[in-house]
């Protein structure tokens, strides 16, 4: 009896391990960390186009590039990721590779990041400072590569933030700007988002989430990184499930990480470390992004600004973003309302958005 329960041990434990084992084997197949090419109908790789994965110091610091277009001579669209510390080239690639066909798209990882993730990264050097001197650096380098004088740029919840403050900055460098899940506020916006929630939780009669959104202690102005990412780790995942997050049809986290996980460009190495960058970022970040109030910093922009919101955004929420604009002097501006999305229409309503960017994009 004993030799038969270590037998039938051993071919569970052979088992698991062999499962393990093709799990890795599967992984490691599809994360050759290149780049893969623009292909056309016939399969072959587009004549003209571009796709590359590139690495570039910015700032002294080691950080990458993932470049894609059908047509290498089209406008650079220079794309900052949310987060902070949230690449998202792997989720462009999955929802909305269309817009590849209009822009060279430059998705930049940005430092301690997805590829950009290094244990040896300053903790000194993330700060918003840094990164908006990253990005004009990165900004001059594409004009002067692809022979543009100057260039797009879009940010995408935290990158629109980063995006806002650089185009600021550099207004010379852009021929304009678009935010998408635009931050103004975020500090305003979180308390919006958990009141939000809660009472979602209550139209659903949900009695779990009621329950744990009401025993969570809502962070003040000042509090560290970390007390911030233990809040939100609880509350991102009702504002999600109630359909204000991410997506509106997307309710949790792990759809999201799979595109991830699927991804060629990444080595088993970047995807492994994906969350480190993403926990890494908001740790020493989040606390900047809180007490950064556009309403005070920003009256006035000289490049145009275009900001597209989702009505059910409850990330960045959408009363916040449309009382900024209303306010905002610009050369031309544009806020562009969808209905049918939460935190990202570049993900959801994606023909209305490309249309939009492509309309928009043919003045300059």
């Amino acid at each position: 009896m004993r030799k038969r329960i270590i037998r039938v041990s051993l071919y569970i434990i052979g088992g698991i391990s062999a499962t393990v084992l093709g799990l890795f084997v599967a992984l490691w197949i599809i994360s050759p960390g290149k780049p893969e090419p623009l292909t056309g109908p016939d399969g072959n790789p587009l004549e003209g186009s571009i796709s590359v994965i590139e690495k570039i110091s910015l700032g002294g610091l080691d950080q990458y590039l993932i470049i894609r277009g059908a047509d290498s001579t089209k406008p650079v669209m220079l794309f900052l990721h949310g987060g902070p510390g949230s690449p998202e080239a792997a989720f462009m690639k999955h929802f909305n590779p269309g817009i590849e066909k209009d822009f060279v798209m430059v998705y930049w990882e940005q430092r301690g990041a997805g590829k950009s993730w290094s244990r040896d990264i300053p903790v000194e050097s993330m700060n918003m400072r840094q990164f908006i001197s990253d990005t004009r650096e990165l900004s001059e380098y594409l004009s002067e590569r692809f022979k543009q004088d100057r260039i797009y740029i879009m940010g995408h919840s935290w990158g629109s933030l980063l995006g806002i403050l650089a185009a600021r900055e550099h207004p010379e460098l852009y021929r304009a700007y678009f935010g998408i899940g635009q931050v103004a506020d975020q500090f305003i916006g979180e308390q919006i988002s958990f009141e939000w929630a809660k009472e979602e939780a209550r139209n659903h009669n949900d009695k779990k989430a009621a329950e744990t959104l009401a025993g969570l202690s809502f962070p003040d102005l000042n509090a560290s990184g970390k007390e911030w990412i233990d809040y939100m780790t609880e509350q991102r995942i009702y504002v999600n499930k109630f359909g204000g997050g991410t997506t509106r049809d997307i309710t949790g986290m792990w759809p999201l990480i799979r595109i991830v996980f699927k991804t060629r460009d990444y080595t088993i190495g970047d995807k492994l470390n994906f969350m480190n960058g993403s926990m890494f970022s908001l740790e020493h970040m989040w606390n900047e992004v809180i007490q950064t109030n556009l309403f005070n910093e920003i009256d006035s922009m000289q490049v145009p600004v275009y900001i597209f919101h989702g009505k059910y955004d409850f990330t960045t929420p959408y009363s916040v973003a449309k009382d900024f604009y209303d306010q905002l002097k610009a050369p031309e501006k544009g806020f562009f309302t969808f209905e049918n999305s939460a935190h990202s229409p570049v993900f959801e309503e994606v023909e209305k958005f490309n249309s939009i960017v492509r309309e928009i994009t043919q003045k300059y």
